[in-house]
């Protein structure tokens, strides 16, 4: 990989920007030093409480639409035991943000704590369990900052109900953001089977993976848009492009979990690697050259003056069919004479659905 790759995040320095997310997959030092073997560029730990977890089983089961559905919590480690795992993984020699949770007295003990016995390059912390209004959140921030000298990044759940107005608010608090944890609670089971496949009560669980990218991506266009300090983005990013569209609406880092539970700690390297190869391909430099490019092509998007119609361009358009069947209106059908697909504009209503299966880019809408 080369330097196209180098971020730095609140003062933090990383060899590339794709990092394990808090979860299973970090549950120990030996996984978190897997997770660095594995081409990640910075280690960040499973979340830690000062009192254990009791996880029921099963936790992590399969869902639809190539998701996960978990009811995992947090570390089922004493907090004194998991130091012993931070140390080991900061022997991989890479930076190691731990994430813990989740009241203020709580956060402020481990942070002070875990500080003195590890020397983390920052702390996570985890809002999954704190409410769903804004000063409670603020307290948590508040008590961490006052605890620990290094950065700070609080991490943001998808439900939370105003999430630019807690951008806004903790902006001046923390050093970061991360967006965005799983989405729930959920439901999902086996037909065949009928019944709940994970452990916790009515069997609800946590929704991870490509389903809630598009999630993920909203919420941390949200936040970098409201204030200034960064967004490590997290859900859903399976390949490099995933992972570059963070950039694009504005993130400075991305953290990956159920990719690696499904394939395992391999794929942070690949990601990344992915992430180089497209950069050199596509001519960028940097991955800052695309940061923030969502927003700059939002800001040129074209504004119709009126419904537009889909049109083909007969140079690029090959009579392939694929666009064809693909218009609930009816307004595709195919012109055997001249062997290429046609619009039938009485019947389009400007949709657009119909070109995202244009293989030759032969479909754009016009007025």
């Amino acid at each position: 990989m080369s330097e196209r790759l180098k971020v730095v995040v609140s003062g933090i320095a990383f060899k590339n920007p794709v990092m394990p997310a808090a979860g299973p997959n970090v549950r120990t030092g030996e996984l978190m030093l897997k997770a660095a073997a594995g081409g990640a560029g910075g280690i960040v730990s499973k979340t830690v409480s000062l009192h254990p977890a009791a996880d029921p089983r099963p936790t992590i089961r399969r869902a639809s639409n190539r998701g996960l559905m978990n009811c995992e919590t947090w570390s089922e480690m004493p907090a004194e035991a998991f130091i012993e795992e931070c140390r080991q993984a900061k022997s991989a020699g890479l930076p190691l943000i731990v994430s813990i949770g989740y009241k203020p007295d709580e956060v402020s003990h481990l942070g002070a704590w875990f500080e003195r016995e590890v020397e983390p390059a920052a702390f996570e912390f985890s809002t999954h369990y704190t409410g769903h209004s804004v000063e409670p959140l603020l307290e948590v921030a508040r008590a961490l900052r006052a605890s620990v000298s290094v950065p700070i990044f609080m991490k943001v759940s998808p439900n939370f109900p105003d999430l630019e107005g807690l951008g806004r608010a903790a902006s001046p608090l923390v050093d970061g953001f991360v967006a965005i944890n799983s989405f729930g609670p959920v439901i999902d089971f086996d037909v065949e089977d009928g019944g709940p496949p994970l452990g916790a009560d009515g069997g609800f669980g946590w929704m991870s993976g490509p389903p809630i990218l598009p999630i993920a991506l909203r919420v941390v266009y949200q936040l970098t848009s409201v204030q200034d300090k960064p967004v490590i983005g997290v859900g859903g990013i399976e390949k490099g492009v995933d992972a570059l569209k963070f950039f694009m609406v504005g993130a400075s880092a991305v953290q990956v979990c159920s990719a690696a539970i499904k394939d395992g700690h391999r794929v942070y390297g690949k990601i990344a690697q992915e992430m180089d190869d497209w950069l050199a391909a596509h001519g960028y430099s940097s991955l800052e050259a695309i940061r923030g490019l969502y927003k700059r092509r939002l800001s040129e998007r074209r504004a119709f003056t009126r419904v537009p119609v889909m049109a083909i361009d007969e140079r690029a358009c090959t009579g392939c069919r694929a666009c064809l069947g693909r218009c609930v209106q009816g307004a595709l059908y195919f012109d055997e004479s001249k062997q290429l697909a046609r619009v039938a504009m009485e019947k389009c209503i400007g949709c657009g659905f119909c070109q995202d299966y244009c293989p030759h880019g032969a479909m754009s809408l016009t007025e």
